[in-house]
Order: C-alpha cells, then sequence, then structure tokens
C-alpha cells in the first residue's frame, strides 16, 4: 500500500493577519451566515487550517482566478494585492494536500480507454480508431507496461487527436462533409437485425455524431456486380431510413435504387441536432418467411461480384451519410 502524508503545520498568524482583513473587507460582505451568497460562508473559513476546507478554499480561487470574485461593479483590491492573495491561498492548499508516497507512475491510455475517457469527461461517442494510431492494446497487451510507453509521435497523435475532438465536442463545423459506411458484402440479408425495427430484414444501425446542427441527406447504395449492374432479382422490396426510430424516407427499391447503376439515391434533406444519433437503414420483410426445412440455408446469400444472374436473390445495399 502507499504511504500517504498529510501536513498539519498551521499557516503563521503573521500571514493570516493580513489575508484575513483581504477577505473580510472584499469578500465576507456578501460570503457571510446572513446572507449566504452562493452559499459561501467565507465569514466561517478559518485560514490557520485552510487545509480542513480545502473544497471552500479551491472553489475560491476559481473564482479569483477567473476574475469573477469581487464581482463586476462591487469594490476591488488592486491587482497586485488580488494576485498576492490568490497566490497565498495556492500555496497554503498545496502546504497541506494529502500527498501518496510513492507518486503514481505515468500511464497510456489505450485506444477503449481513451474512447471511454471522452464519453465520461465530454457525453461524446467517438471511434478511437479514428483519431489514434494502431498500439499494442489491439493484439490484447493492455497489461503488459513496456506496451505503453510515450513517444513523440505517439504525444503528437494524442494532441492531433484532442483537436479534431474538442472541435467535434463544440460544434465548429464550417464546410460540408461526408461520411460513408459499407455493410460487407457477406452481411446477412435474410435476417432481423438487433436494433432495427421489427418486420424488417437486413440492413445496418448506424451510431454516428453529428458534428453541427444542420440537415442532412442520406444516400443508399445498392449491392453491384459486374457492369455496374445492382444485384437482386426479387421484385418488390421497400428500403426504410430512419433516425433515431422515426421513418425519414421509404424507398422503392425496383423504382429508385435498382435502376442507378449503382450511383443510389439520397433522401431529402432531414433537420438533425448535433450529438450522437442512430441512423437505420433496412428492408421491409414482405418476402422474409421463416425457414422451417431440417437442412437450413447458410445464412450469407451474397457471392458479388461473381453470382450467377439466373440465381434470384433478395437484394442487398451500401448505405452512406451525406
Amino acid at each position: 500500500m502507499p504511504q500517504v502524508i498529510k501536513a498539519k503545520t498551521p499557516a503563521a498568524p503573521a500571514d493570516v493577519a493580513p489575508r484575513r482583513a483581504l477577505v473580510d473587507q472584499y469578500c465576507v460582505t456578501c460570503h457571510n451566515a446572513r446572507l449566504k451568497t452562493a452559499d459561501l460562508l467565507l465569514d466561517q473559513l478559518d485560514l490557520n487550517h485552510l487545509g480542513d476546507h480545502g473544497e471552500i478554499a479551491e472553489k475560491v480561487v476559481r473564482k479569483l482566478r477567473a476574475g469573477l470574485m469581487p464581482p463586476t461593479g462591487a469594490r476591488r483590491p488592486d491587482p497586485a494585492t488580488l494576485e498576492s492573495l490568490t497566490r497565498w491561498l495556492e500555496s497554503e492548499l498545496d502546504r497541506n494536500a494529502i500527498t501518496h508516497l510513492p507518486a503514481p507512475g505515468l500511464h497510456r491510455l489505450n485506444r477503449t480507454e481513451y474512447a471511454n475517457a471522452i464519453r465520461d469527461l465530454l457525453a461524446l461517442e467517438v471511434d478511437a480508431t479514428k483519431f489514434l494510431p494502431g498500439d499494442d492494446s489491439t493484439r490484447g497487451f493492455d497489461n503488459i507496461a513496456g506496451a505503453l510507453t510515450m513517444s513523440p509521435a505517439l504525444m503528437e497523435a494524442y494532441l492531433s487527436a484532442a483537436g479534431k475532438i474538442s472541435r467535434l465536442a463544440v460544434g465548429d463545423v464550417s464546410a460540408a462533409r461526408q461520411e460513408v459506411f459499407d455493410v460487407p458484402a457477406d452481411t446477412a440479408q435474410n435476417y432481423h437485425i438487433e436494433g432495427l425495427p421489427f418486420g424488417t430484414r437486413g440492413g445496418t444501425l448506424i451510431k454516428h455524431q453529428f458534428p453541427a446542427d444542420g440537415e442532412y441527406s442520406f444516400k443508399v447504395k445498392g449491392v453491384t456486380g459486374y457492369f455496374q449492374r445492382v444485384l437482386g432479382g426479387i421484385k418488390g422490396e421497400q428500403l426504410e431510413v430512419t433516425v433515431d426510430g422515426e421513418r425519414v424516407k421509404l424507398f422503392d427499391w425496383d423504382k429508385e435504387i435498382s435502376n442507378t447503376t449503382g450511383n443510389g439515391k439520397s433522401t431529402p434533406p432531414v433537420a438533425i441536432k448535433a450529438g450522437l444519433h442512430t441512423v437505420g437503414v433496412t428492408f421491409l420483410a414482405t418476402n422474409d418467411i421463416p425457414a422451417t426445412e431440417l437442412n437450413k440455408p447458410f445464412q450469407r446469400t451474397m457471392n458479388t461480384p461473381g453470382i450467377d444472374s439466373r440465381v434470384p436473390v433478395l437484394p442487398a445495399r451500401r448505405p452512406g451519410v451525406d
């Protein structure tokens, strides 16, 4: 167990007296037991044992450093005096702080830990693989201390990721952008996918962090074979696009998608608030009949691009977010 040491040395009376006079003159007039402004009772703050009131003292320091105390319009000491008081409070807090010995060593967050930290700190879901280079955590070596070292190049990657994620968190977007999400060609298209509406088959469910309030459109493309022909010979299919479970467009596959030679079709613009939303793309299960035969068919029904055109199969799609 690490040794814990806590300083108990009280401040010298000669140091406390002028600080106490400053606090009484400029702070206690509002923050006292009678007015209870912001529930901060500085008339009861014992400057001789500031370490015992660390939470209150930290709050005072933050207000002083931000220039919020004394408030605008109230009497204020000269800047040098205010800076001296702030530095004294900080030094007393440091002197009375709890110290853990030995000090903890450096621990570099792997990509999973980094994504979890961003989620907890900013309420922002990010894919860390888009921001950080591959590391030993991808090979299952999270617990090997030697694999968690920090190099200058890796530090630059973390700084670059911090800038990009910060802009994403505040919605700093000034130009149109596009994201593409490919469904693997061997994805089973015959069965319901968890998270999509009941009565649908196949498709994909995308969790996407929309960078700003605005209008977004969603282009859906069909899987193509040779000569850019959209695959799937079964007619009458309908393709649904949803945002957070609400339908934004229902495509007639035969009239709007299959005749586009893989160029696809876009939904009308949809107003979406910045933040994390779920986009769903799926077929209505109009031709989906549960298999009851003894020999079950393979779930993979696509063999692109060399599929035999004489074998009718259900159409599939490759969605993108514009």
